[in-house]
């Protein structure tokens, strides 16, 4: 897992170059409010669908996780299919990656305090300091993928290649490795759990669109943040919860951001072919 993670945050990191850094100052507004969207509505959506549709605590906090972690590694191919902003899309991505080490450990602080008082056992505790450590090493990739694409623009499109295949194999082999040895208790899973998984993607593809619209953007513009804001880090979300929790509660913390990782991705497409067919 951890070379998974290394490798599809240093494919991230070779998407960017300076030059989006200095977009983002000369046209900071788009990507703002893409930020705003993304950790904004997500959280909570994922919060408003843990309570409402009655989660146990550790289905709930392992939806709130997967939608804390903003900027996926699929947004920027799908948002260039939609006929978006690609530039906005790639900046959505630098500003979600570099300020997630803070962001992430904040909105889980705010938005799984219900269920963390709830279940009340140590072991539901959210581990700041690991989910801080985390995000500050996978920081070293990124950085490491900027450098190679200033130094070579071809390595650097192989590494992206590299890292979007080493995002689908991690989420892949977690897949399998559940299956196999939770079949049975994925079959008793309640249908409130697939819909929370299934929902989340969606809505925030929704709320993000209006959110750009009703702040004048451009359609290009719209079409971005809505992917951006809807396509979250499933690879980050697993990697924060094997790396952070105990063994004994990972599975049951893990439903959620698997049953999203699996519909995230058809769900993105037909919202991608949808803009593309509207011109």
């Amino acid at each position: 897992m951890p070379v998974f993670m290394f490798l599809l945050m240093l494919g991230m990191g070779a998407t960017l170059s300076v030059d989006d850094f200095r977009q983002l100052v000369k046209r900071p507004k788009p990507a703002l409010v893409g930020l705003a969207s993304q950790y904004g509505w997500m959280p909570l959506v994922s919060l408003l669908l843990a309570l409402s549709l009655n989660l146990s605590p550790p289905i709930a906090v392992g939806l709130i996780i997967m939608g804390c972690t903003a900027g996926g590694p699929i947004s920027n191919f799908f948002t260039y299919i939609a006929r978006g902003d690609l530039a906005l899309s790639v900046s959505m991505t630098v500003i979600s990656t570099l300020s997630g080490f803070l962001m992430i450990p904040l909105m889980l602080s705010i938005y799984t305090a219900p269920f963390i008082d709830a279940a009340g056992d140590s072991n539901m505790a959210i581990p700041h300091g690991k989910i801080i450590a985390t995000l500050l090493v996978i920081l070293v990739p990124v950085g490491l993928g900027i450098a190679l694409r200033s130094r070579s623009r071809l390595w650097a499109r192989r590494m992206e290649r590299g890292g979007t295949i080493a995002g689908f194999s991690m989420i892949m082999v977690i897949i399998a490795g559940i299956l196999l040895r939770q079949s049975d208790t994925l079959l008793q899973i309640e249908t409130d759990i697939y819909i929370a998984g299934a929902l989340l993607g969606p809505t925030g593809f929704v709320l993000g669109y209006l959110s750009a619209k009703a702040m004048g953007l451009v359609k290009a513009q719209r079409r971005a943040i809505s992917i951006e804001t809807g396509s979250q880090n499933t690879p980050l979300a697993l990697g924060i919860i094997l790396i952070s929790f105990p063994p004994e509660i990972q599975t049951e913390i893990l439903v959620a951001p698997i049953l999203y990782g699996i519909a995230i991705v058809p769900f993105t497409a037909l919202t991608a072919w949808l803009f593309r067919r509207n011109g």
